[in-house]
């Protein structure tokens, strides 16, 4: 209950609280996804490491 009452003395709206409780810390954070592009002036130890990446 903290958090929210932190939350209820910061907004005007009820857009401006959904915002905030948003961007509040989570106990499990959403999963993160990277795609890793090799380009076409990569040397030879960024490719060697995309290689090892690949799933």
């Amino acid at each position: 209950m903290d958090t929210l009452d932190r939350v209820n003395t910061k907004f005007k709206t009820k857009r401006a609280k959904r915002f905030l409780e948003n961007r509040e810390p989570k106990l499990s954070e959403n999963i993160k996804n990277a795609m890793l592009i090799k380009g076409g002036n990569a040397n030879t130890t960024v490719t060697q490491v995309l290689k090892r990446c690949t799933i």
